[in-house]
Formats: structure tokens, C-alpha cells, sequence
């Protein structure tokens, strides 16, 4: 079973290309959901408070070298308030704009920065990682806010070489060996950071470019069949007046050989086509005023709307199983078009054995068509949902893309099923809009 989905609609790579609306990088990394960016962040900031906490208490008790508790503890109480309130905003999950990402890297800098005035500034192993939020900046933010994280990172690691409070380590050579063994630390650290925060970014943004991409393609399809409609509005604007002199014709042609047996029948069909084609010119420009939409019994709609048919398709033979349902329907606009789009592909396919059936259910309006035709082969299954406009092809091109974008709009779907023993069977499911 293949399952055409209105989003699913492809185009070619030359035609995306050129239709793609530019989209400013700031605009794509500003909407990116709040939990790809601080739920991450967040991630990374308790790991460094507990990392802290752990360090201070490591220290000061376990080698008993005197730390500034209070101070410190103070700068680890005021980022787990902020931590609070972090994981407070992203119960909203709104999207995080970039001063506001910013603004968190550099408060999680800063306190970093006073945790390091505090156990030995710049001989500290762990102060390489202030360069941890120059990093997520640089995957997260537009060039202007990465060079502004970098420059207060720059700006902390000077002061800390003249300003500090030193670690009182007696011994040198403990002092040395707790410096290594910290370095050593400190990579790991880094290296887990960086691998856990660029990983899950580059995740996000590439499910961000998926959906951006994926917005692109129904703008493309939506201007495509825009200027679709307005061509085929101009045209059925010039059809009107050859079509009022056909139908004249054929009128006249009808009357004039309705004793003779063939050409009479041929004229009567034509003066039907005529009349039918009429009709069409009618509900279009009935449509462009905006006019008031009949609201009929479901039967006796699809009743009249395949009796037009096959008036058009007068080659076709058709089964119908029609609703015993007499509510009154509207009917929305562009349903009866998908349809009928539908209905000529399988009688291009499979015009002597058509099947058409609709059931209302649980409030979903399901309508079966069904052909005898060759089914689907590689080929059919690359073009299905393709916006071509050029020559259809096995009777699946252009209507079926109108197709696709009137039940999108519609909040309805087509699901396309190889039926047994040959052929297709096509679905539409749409929500049921009554007057009730």
C-alpha cells in the first residue's frame, strides 16, 4: 500500500532550487524549539554544577586544601536558581531566540568565571573549558553573537592571569600531580560536553532543515497551482463565447437530423458535452464571486455529481454504491474537481470497469473509486503526487497534484492500494461537514 500524503508532493531538484525563498540564517536558528537549544544547555549546566560541587568538596575535604565555601557555594546556589527557572520557561516551549540563548551562555560564563577566580585562576586545569560556551555559541548563533561569547570568554581569561585567589597546596609536587590528573579530567570532561551538545544540535538542526525544507516544497506546489488556476480562469473567461456558439450548433444540428439515427445521436451527445461544459464555465465563475454554496442531500449530491460525469465521460461504465443517507451536505469547494480528477484517471485506465462507492462513518465520509487498470509499476510509484505540469503520464499527472492540494486543504487525505486481481483503489477520507 502506498500512502499519498499532501506533504509528500516532490519536485525536481532544478525546480526547487530555483523556487526556494531565502530564508535569513538568523530567522533559522532563532525558531529552533526551545528544548533543542536550552533543554540542551540545561543539560550541560547541571552536569557542571554537580562537576563543581563534587571538586569543592573533593578538595577542601578529601586533601584538605582550604576553599572559599561561601562564596562558592553562593555562585552554585544562584545557577541552580537559574537552572530553576530555565526548566520553567521550556515548559512552554515557545521558540528560543538568539539574545536569549545568548544571554544564557553568558551567565553560565560568568559563573564559571567567578568559580575559577576562586580555586586558582588560570592554574586551574579546568579553565579551558570557559571555552565550552564559545563552542555551543558557535553551532547555535549568528557570527556577530559568537565573536560577543568569545570576547567576554577572552576578556574573563585575562583577568584571571593577574586576578585570582591561589589554591594553598604546601606541597609543590602534590600540587604538580593534582594538575595532571586534572587536565587529564578536564579533557574527558570536555570531550563528553562537546560530543553530547554538538551531537543533539546537529540533530536538531537537521530535523529544522527537513521541516524548512519540507515548507518549501508546499510553497512551491501551492505558487504552481496558484498560477494554474488563474491560467485556467483567463481561459475559461476566452472559452465562453465558442462555447455559446458550439452549444448553438449543436442545438440546431440536433433538431435539424433527429430522425436519423446516427448523426441525430451524435448531435444530441454533443449538445449534452455542451451543455455540460456550460455548466462547468458557471459554478467557475460562480466561485469567483463568492457566491453562496446549496446545501444538498449526501445521496442526492453524489447522485447528480455522477450523473455529470458521465455525461463527460460517456465511454466509461460506472458502478456506484451510493450513501442511503438523506442529511443535508455541503459540499466544500474543490471536492467535487478531486472527485472527478480521480474518476477520469481510472476511466483513462480502466474505462469498462469502474467502481465507485461512498460510506459515511463516525463522522469521516470514506469515497472508494476502483479501477481494472495495469496497477502501479516502478515508474507510476516515482511520478505519484509529483506537480507535473507537462503531458500526463498513465493517467496519474496533473490531477492528481490538484487532487492532493484540495484534500490538504480540506484536512482530508488520498490513500492509493493495489487491489487484487488488478488494478487500484483509490480513497478519499475527509472530515463530513454537514448543515447540522
Amino acid at each position: 500500500m502506498r500512502h499519498i500524503a499532501a506533504d509528500g508532493v516532490s519536485i525536481e531538484p532544478a525546480d526547487y532550487n530555483a523556487a526556494m525563498p531565502v530564508i535569513p540564517q538568523p530567522a533559522l536558528l532563532s525558531t529552533l524549539p526551545a528544548r533543542a537549544l536550552l533543554g540542551r544547555l540545561l543539560a550541560v549546566r547541571l552536569a557542571l554544577i554537580a562537576g563543581w560541587a563534587a571538586g569543592i568538596a573533593w578538595l577542601h575535604w578529601g586533601f584538605h586544601i582550604p576553599m572559599p565555601l561561601l562564596p562558592m557555594g553562593m555562585v552554585l546556589a544562584l545557577m541552580a536558581l537559574f537552572s530553576l527557572s530555565t526548566a520553567w520557561r521550556l515548559r512552554f516551549d515557545s521558540p528560543a531566540t538568539q539574545v536569549e540563548f545568548m544571554a544564557q551562555l553568558l551567565a553560565d560564563l560568568t559563573a564559571f568565571a567567578v568559580l575559577v577566580f576562586f580555586s586558582g585562576g588560570v592554574t586551574n586545569p579546568f579553565v579551558s573549558l570557559m571555552l565550552m560556551p564559545v563552542i555551543i555559541a558557535a553551532i547555535s548563533l549568528h557570527p556577530r553573537w559568537v565573536w560577543l561569547v568569545a570576547t567576554v570568554a577572552g576578556g574573563y581569561y585575562a583577568m584571571l592571569l593577574f586576578y585570582f585567589q591561589p589554591l594553598m597546596v604546601s606541597d609543590p609536587v602534590a600540587a604538580y600531580g593534582m594538575h595532571l590528573a586534572g587536565m587529564w579530567f578536564n579533557f574527558l570532561i570536555s570531550a563528553g560536553l562537546i560530543a553530547f551538545f554538538v551531537t543533539r544540535m546537529q540533530a536538531a538542526l537537521r530535523a529544522r532543515d527537513q521541516e524548512l525544507a519540507g515548507l518549501r516544497e508546499k510553497q512551491l506546489r501551492n505558487e504552481r497551482i496558484v498560477a494554474l488556476g488563474t491560467q485556467a480562469a483567463l481561459a475559461a473567461h476566452e472559452l465562453a463565447t465558442p462555447l455559446a456558439t458550439i452549444q448553438t450548433t449543436a442545438h440546431e444540428l440536433a433538431r435539424e437530423f433527429a430522425n436519423d439515427p446516427d448523426i441525430g445521436a451524435d448531435c444530441q451527445l454533443l449538445e449534452k458535452q455542451a451543455q455540460a461544459c456550460k455548466r462547468i464555465l458557471t459554478q467557475l465563475a460562480a466561485r469567483a464571486q463568492d457566491g453562496s454554496i446549496t446545501s444538498l442531500p449526501l445521496d442526492v449530491w453524489f447522485s447528480a455529481m455522477l450523473e455529470r460525469w458521465q455525461i463527460l465521460r460517456p465511454d466509461a461504465t460506472l458502478t456506484s454504491k451510493l450513501p442511503s443517507d438523506s442529511r443535508d451536505f455541503i459540499p466544500p469547494d474543490g471536492l467535487e474537481q478531486a472527485i472527478l480528477n480521480v474518476l477520469n484517471n481510472a476511466a483513462d485506465v480502466s474505462p469498462d470497469a469502474i467502481e465507485f462507492s461512498a460510506l459515511l462513518q463516525s463522522d469521516v465520509l470514506h469515497i472508494d473509486i476502483a479501477d481494472r487498470g495495469s496497477g502501479f509499476t516502478p515508474e507510476h510509484k516515482a511520478q505519484a503526487g509529483r506537480v507535473a505540469f507537462g503531458v500526463k503520464s498513465h493517467g496519474w499527472g496533473m490531477g492528481l497534484a490538484l487532487t492532493h492540494a484540495t484534500l490538504e486543504r480540506l484536512n482530508g487525505s488520498l490513500t492509493l492500494t493495489e487491489r487484487d486481481g488488478g488494478g487500484t483503489c483509490a480513497r478519499i477520507t475527509l472530515p463530513w461537514r454537514s448543515t447540522q
